[in-house]
């Protein structure tokens, strides 16, 4: 895998590295401190982080999201989840939909279902769906079933029962609470709607960034 990381490091420079701390769980919506600490700039404000996020998803180009998904590293796919949502290219559902039912990686199933929830539609649905119903009851699996779940209810705009059931959600160690995932999902969109991070794709620029 070396390799492959060596052959994208300049996009993985001006793409992922700036941003995936932000993006890991929802961290520049939910915890905007935490980022700050994290990456060590303390002179950049939540306006900025959220700038930035969105002008990395609106310059990558088709081709370096391809890049950034055939590669096996959770970071690089991640973002390239989250841009693929947040500038609403189509084209990856179905591919962003295997992977996220395959569930190779830690985190990046964040990115996939935020992904397959802001563009909706029935494909989207039927991809989330097929991931919940291999992964629920959860059964000791700790992956991304709140993420799914939260990006599901987005696109049916109502909660769907089957999924809910609160003996599916639990196991002998833990509990899940779906609801809370649910509001969890809605907030982080209408806070992406407020900062206007959903947009239009932009390559009037996209020469400087390779």
């Amino acid at each position: 895998m070396s390799n492959f990381l060596e052959e994208t490091g300049d996009v993985r420079q001006h793409f992922v590295r700036p941003v995936y701390l932000s993006l890991l769980h929802a961290n520049f919506a939910q915890r905007p401190d935490l980022v700050l600490r994290q990456t060590g700039n303390s002179d950049c404000d939540q306006a900025a982080i959220c700038k930035r996020i969105a002008t990395c998803a609106s310059k990558i180009t088709d081709e370096q999201i391809t890049e950034l998904l055939s590669i096996r590293e959770w970071r690089g796919r991640l973002a390239a989840g989250w841009f693929v949502g947040l500038s609403n290219r189509v084209a990856f559902v179905n591919q962003i939909g295997a992977l996220l039912l395959d569930s190779e990686l830690t985190y990046a199933g964040q990115g996939f279902c935020v992904a397959l929830g802001l563009i909706g539609g029935d494909t989207c649905r039927h991809h989330l769906r097929a991931y919940l119903s291999r992964y629920l009851p959860v059964l000791g699996r700790y992956y991304d079933q709140e993420w799914a779940i939260g990006a599901l209810a987005h696109i049916e705009r109502d909660l769907p029962p089957e999924y809910l059931l609160p003996e599916i959600w639990a196991d002998a160690q833990n509990r899940m609470n779906p609801s809370d995932s649910i509001q969890r999902f809605s907030n982080l969109v209408r806070y992406l709607d407020q900062q206007q991070m959903r947009g239009r794709l932009d390559f009037s620029e996209v020469s400087k960034w390779r």
